[in-house]
């Protein structure tokens, strides 16, 4: 008898797929109060295999946290970073700064994925048509396209 999951499907049967993407946003997808300092909305798409994920990618990050941190359960948030904010405060001196970002950059460098990015131009949008679609849902369409 095969082993079965919450589902009417064999767990032997079921396919999972081979792939994993990660879909992250830059900007704000509204169109009311656009900011001609950043008028965009950018969706970046990271498509990678689980296998290489698992192998390459996980224990890369992990070790550059055990590294930095002690701990692998910080964030690596863009923002914090860039302003040496929060746990990124250490990052104040620039020799510090440059070791920290020139091994992030190395691992992001080797890391096997792909990387799919969209940007919209809100303000051009709007100027194109009066009833734009929903700029993300715009960007989120070309993507996966």
């Amino acid at each position: 008898m095969a082993e079965k999951t919450g589902s009417s499907i064999p767990l032997k049967e079921r396919r999972f797929s081979d792939y994993l993407v990660f879909v992250d946003e830059s900007g704000s997808p509204a169109l009311g109060n656009i900011d001609p300092n950043f008028p965009l909305l950018v969706l970046a798409f990271m498509i990678v295999r689980k296998d290489r994920y698992l192998s390459e990618i996980v224990p890369a990050i992990q070790g550059f946290k055990f590294r930095h941190f002690g701990h692998d359960q910080i964030i690596l948030h863009e923002r914090e970073i860039r302003r040496d904010f929060g746990s990124f405060s250490f990052l104040k001196t620039k020799a510090l700064k440059s070791v920290f970002l020139d091994e992030l950059t190395a691992i992001m460098d080797a890391a096997p994925f792909h990387l799919v990015c969209v940007v919209i131009r809100k303000d051009k949008l709007q100027a194109r048509d009066k009833t734009p679609d929903n700029p993300c849902h715009l960007a989120l369409q070309f993507g996966l396209e």
